[in-house]
């Protein structure tokens, strides 16, 4: 679309569908999407066969966040020509907005096995790879596009997003300087140097990146909200909500573009006495139960409260008494005054978890189910339920979940008895085991049922201690006032903040952290030294 602008008033002959398409893809390049937009259809109304007005108005719409309008203008393309490449590559690209990864891997290959040589279309297969945390085959497209061009850019910044999701952040911040020599004002390059110098723990540095790449690209609400998990990491809440709040403002905008967002307006803080709120929790079921102890503000500051998210969560959350209302989807018919998120629910207190310990427990176990597991906590041991993985598939838990062998410190602790809390993955490590070291599986029944964690609440209460990794059961023992170790990466998520060992959340938890990146023998090392101690 590298075409020079006609002459300024000089407008093609009405019928010239070639001339309007080359004014269209101008205007594109200047960045004026509506008028392209405007050309684009004025070609199609003439041309109704040709795919390439139909794709390229789908790209203009992308620019303008309006996502589904653009899905439906790639397939128009497709539908006029099969075989049209670049509307598959570009479709794929549409399809990880809605988060439809799946869709969109399938889309990159078409587009690739339509075009073997293009070197574009092999660095959209590894984007799409790389989302659904297939890292390994992500590097590998990767590094084929730069073979076949080794000015490509984009797929170079790529290869270091990955490099550091597979842990190797020195080669990501290696590779981004070289990206970055090439292109100082590639926004995005200087967005993924920052989060690698911010895992290696290079904090100012990676904070004077992220100020770079919005210094060149205010709008880039990804790069604001990883700015604000630096912030909060560090423990600046008062930066950290600040920056989340102009990126959820700007997704909100995005989202409000696809008709995606409902009636009710977004609770920024407003006054909520007698007023009414739908809550949600988009990011996982820990996410839900950590931010669950803010209801009770919510509820203080006079709101009518409903939870809509995964019914499977509804018990567990029930279980703390709060007067809520809860629904598996957004209730029709109904107006809310405000909606929000959990997490946006912090944002919008300007939560700061150290000014506000919480004074109880905020969950319980199902005291029938707390009799039914009590048999599997031997007396007279030292029971210590244990999760080693969080969910596959995703890129946050790169780093974050351990070897099942890697707990065998525990195991031979005298007294230690260790029993499985883990569920689906990462359960086939049960079968092998270092010699010596005895899992207990609790058995393909546990937690099987509808509600989630139902069962493991209440084999907590029967235990003496929980070990896990960075996942959800953390967040259950926490909320349940149960004692826990959580072992953390080198540079964890911001949530567990840095150099203490204790977690203003949850004051049941203790904190076990790498000192370096992987080492995870130090953290179970100094586990199995704390669990001799009478104190623990």
């Amino acid at each position: 679309m590298n075409i020079p602008p006609r002459p300024k008033g000089q407008l093609p002959a009405p019928g010239d569908h070639v001339g309007w398409h080359e004014r269209g893809n101008a205007l594109f390049a200047q960045g004026d999407f509506p008028a392209a937009i405007a050309c684009y259809e004025h070609v199609s109304a003439l041309a109704p066969a040709l795919p390439n007005p139909h794709d390229n108005r789908g790209l203009a719409l992308q620019r303008m966040g309006r996502f589904s309008e653009a899905l439906a203008a790639h397939d128009a393309a497709i539908r006029c020509d099969p075989a049209f490449a670049p509307a598959h590559s570009n479709r794929a690209t549409t399809l990880r907005e809605f988060g439809r990864f799946d869709e969109a891997l399938e889309a990159a290959r078409r587009a690739l096995a339509l075009a073997p040589g293009n070197p574009a279309y092999r660095n959209g297969l590894g984007v799409a790879l790389s989302d659904l945390g297939r890292s390994d085959e992500a590097l590998a497209e990767f590094r084929a596009a730069i073979a076949g061009d080794p000015r490509m850019l984009p797929a170079r910044n790529n290869l270091a997003d990955v490099l550091r999701d597979l842990g190797r952040a020195v080669e990501s911040v290696e590779e981004l300087d070289r990206v970055l020599a090439a292109a100082p004002r590639y926004a995005r390059a200087h967005a993924n140097r920052a989060l690698a110098l911010q895992e290696l723990a290079r904090f100012d540095e990676a904070l004077h990146a992220y100020d770079a790449a919005l210094a060149l690209q205010p709008l880039d609400h990804e790069a604001r909200k990883r700015r604000a998990t630096l912030h909060l990491l560090r423990g600046d809440f008062d930066a950290g909500w600040r920056d989340y709040e102009t990126s959820a403002q700007a997704a909100r905008a995005r989202q409000q573009a696809n008709g995606a967002t409902g009636d009710a307006p977004p609770w920024l803080g407003q006054p909520l006495a007698g007023r009414s709120i739908l809550l949600s929790e988009p990011n996982g079921l820990g996410d839900a139960i950590q931010y669950w102890r803010l209801v009770p503000a919510l509820l203080a500051a006079g709101a009518k409260p409903v939870f809509a998210g995964q019914a499977r969560l509804h018990r567990l959350l029930a279980s703390s008494g709060f007067d809520i209302g809860f629904a598996d989807v957004p209730p029709s018919g109904i107006r809310f005054d405000f909606r929000s998120e959990l997490w946006a629910v912090a944002c919008g207190l300007r939560f700061d978890p150290r000014a506000h310990p919480p004074q109880r427990p905020y969950l319980e176990a199902d005291p029938v189910l707390v009799a039914k597991w009590r048999p599997l906590a031997r007396e007279g041991a030292i029971n210590i339920g244990i999760a080693w993985q969080g969910k596959q598939g995703r890129r946050i838990d790169a780093g974050r979940s351990i070897p099942l062998a890697a707990f065998e410190p525990l195991a031979r602790v005298p007294g230690v008895r260790l029993v499985s809390l883990q569920r689906g993955a990462g359960t086939e490590q049960l079968a092998q085991l270092p010699d010596g070291m005895a899992v207990l599986d609790p058995g393909p029944a546990f937690d099987a049922g509808p509600d989630a964690f139902a069962d493991t609440a209440a084999l907590m209460a029967s235990l003496d201690l929980v070990v896990t990794s960075d996942t959800a059961i953390a967040h259950v023992a926490g909320a349940l006032g149960r004692p826990a170790w959580v072992a953390l990466r080198h540079v964890p998520e911001w949530r567990w903040m840095l150099g203490r060992d204790d977690s203003p959340w949850y004051p049941t938890l203790r904190l076990f952290r790498q000192p370096s990146p992987g080492a995870w023998d130090a953290v179970f090392a100094a586990m199995a030294t704390a669990l001799r101690k009478p104190d623990r």
